[in-house]
């Protein structure tokens, strides 16, 4: 290696290439030295990683309470799911109700208006349709109220 380096430094006509250069050459490292840890520092994060664990299980457990359990559990909570099953229940037999009673009325009505039964049929359906409209914006305003009240 060393014969190449002086050749091209006596004559300098001659190449040298990077690769001959660094064929058989190593790099020597310096060995890192980590510094001693403080042991504040080791309490204290210790410390804050103990608070963020405690945090993190709050956070997890903040909706599980045991009293739930001991005051009636599950059973307490079903009543509450079947009456509000029950509510919307009603209000969908209801809603059926009101959509067929308005053509029932509009049909029978309209035999003194329209002779024709399509015709009859027409308005008893057009009729429907909007009390049903009317009946589903007046649903959709009663839920939006209960469900700002939750």
């Amino acid at each position: 290696m060393d014969h190449y380096i002086c050749r091209h430094i006596f004559f300098p006509d001659s190449k040298l290439y990077l690769h001959a250069l660094l064929e058989g050459s190593e790099i020597y490292l310096p060995e890192v030295v980590k510094p001693p840890r403080n042991p504040e520092l080791v309490a204290r994060l210790e410390k804050i990683k103990i608070q963020l664990a405690n945090e993190e299980y709050k956070q997890i457990t903040r909706n599980v309470t045991c009293q739930d359990l001991r005051h009636g559990g599950i059973l307490s909570d079903l009543g509450k799911e079947v009456r509000s099953v029950k509510a919307l229940v009603i209000t969908i037999f209801n809603f059926i109700v009101t959509v067929a009673a308005a053509f029932v009325c509009t049909y029978l009505g309209s035999q003194y208006v329209f002779t024709e039964m399509a015709s009859r049929v027409l308005a008893a359906l057009i009729v429907a349709s909007v009390v049903g409209l009317a009946e589903l914006y007046v649903m959709v305003r009663v839920m939006e109220g209960e469900l700002g009240e939750i």
